[in-house]
């Protein structure tokens, strides 16, 4: 079959890019026929099929100059259309599987598509189809204020970035879409990789019979799974507000006799190191990692992850990965995370944000050893059941093809 994949980023970017590679890994292995667009970025990697990206553009800084046209790309980018039309005209595509493409791509690519009677399916990272602000988190807590459609409270308070423009943009961006439909009338079906979102898109009015609910996957022969361990627990992945890193420090006080190792980066790294150096938190260490092999020798030497997420998490890969390595987890009891970790069988959950409770589980999971390798070997026997790439597969074969029927 011959499949476009799209992601704005063409780069480890966060679990949404990681999905995004794996895929086209597990589709390459099974003999399909590919072809990629994003945005040209001097991070990518390499690809045969750059030519087409669309033009890098950055809206974390742009220039007082380029604010309109920035604004104008979010809505609809002609170069975007122009640039996988060019494509489509090389790449006879069967199917397109678009993962995020909001604000740098825009929607204008999906009108292509529409025109050209390529079918659409688009696997759901955050909550960017219901609201402005699209982690549902804005200071420092869950926020569904502009619940169902009242997008202009968002620019009341400040919801994205703390900023009014920001708001303002995103506010305008979404009652378009919504207004006019872009994304639910031009894509055949949303997957969503959890159960609690496909939930929250329904409760917010998007079409229930156009969800499909489908997990994410993990490939086990990658990990190998340890259980024993070197003496602390691990925190991986992106370093952000609503991971909950700040109130794990404070758990991290009360826990002197536990090591932990947060590793990752993001925009949390500076004042999470200056926490730390406060705080006089020796138990703490902040570290680096840049290529798979060094987050899987860190993950082998965990004795369990940690996940103190304050936000409605979709489908955390890091829980997944941890699973294929043998080791359980102790996690906030939100979101899309219950999904992934089963209380007391392959982890620990504790309510987000309450600290007696964190600590107590925490604890209990540190000081008990025979329960985390217990825990450890079911959470990698789910993995391996419920999460393989085979299962991930044939599910997602049958997608297609119920689009390509339908279509």
């Amino acid at each position: 079959m011959n499949i476009l994949l799209v992601n704005k980023f063409f780069y480890l970017h966060g679990g949404v890019s990681r999905y995004f590679f794996e895929l086209s890994r597990l589709l390459t292995e099974k003999k399909h026929r590919l072809a990629f667009f994003a945005m040209k970025d001097g991070k990518n990697l390499p690809s045969d099929w750059s030519r087409y990206f669309a033009s890098y553009i950055d809206f974390d800084r742009p220039s007082l100059s380029a604010a309109l046209p920035v604004l104008s790309r979010m809505f609809y980018s002609r170069e975007a259309r122009r640039k996988i039309s060019d494509l489509l005209d090389i790449f006879p595509a069967e199917i397109a599987h678009i993962r995020s493409v909001y604000h740098h791509l825009s929607p204008s690519l999906l009108f292509e598509l529409k025109k050209r009677g390529i079918p659409v399916v688009q696997t759901l990272g955050d909550y960017h189809l219901i609201a402005p602000n699209y982690s549902l988190f804005h200071d420092g807590k869950i926020c569904e204020i502009t619940k169902p459609q009242n997008y202009h409270r968002a620019i009341l308070h400040r919801c994205v970035k703390g900023s009014y423009s920001a708001s303002l943009a995103c506010a305008i961006e979404l009652y378009l879409q919504t207004k006019f439909r872009w994304y639910v009338n031009n894509v055949n079906f949303f997957i969503s990789p959890s159960l609690f979102m496909k939930k929250k898109l329904v409760e917010y009015g998007l079409p229930q019979e156009k969800i499909i609910h489908l997990p994410h996957f993990v490939d086990n022969r990658k990990y190998k799974a340890v259980y024993e361990d070197s003496g602390y627990i691990l925190y991986f992945g992106r370093l952000s507000p609503e991971k909950g890193l700040l109130f794990l420090l404070e758990v991290m006080s009360g826990l002197p006799e536990i090591k932990l190792k947060i590793a990752g980066r993001g925009p949390l790294l500076a004042a999470l190191s200056s926490a730390v150096r406060r705080k006089k938190l020796s138990n703490v260490e902040l570290v680096d990692f840049r290529e798979d092999r060094e987050l899987k020798t860190l993950i082998a030497g965990s004795r369990f992850v940690v996940l103190p997420s304050v936000w409605y998490e979709n489908f955390p890969n890091s829980l997944l990965e941890a699973a294929a390595g043998g080791k359980p987890a102790a996690a906030s009891d939100i979101g899309g995370i219950p999904e992934l970790v089963e209380n007391e069988r392959t982890g620990l959950l504790f309510k987000p944000g309450n600290l007696p409770d964190a600590v107590d589980k925490i604890s209990r999971l540190w000081q008990n050893k025979k329960m985390v390798r217990q825990l450890g070997k079911q959470a990698r026997e789910a993995a391996v059941k419920y999460f393989n790439p085979e299962k991930h597969y044939l599910r997602l074969m049958n997608t297609y093809q119920s689009v390509l029927r339908s279509g």
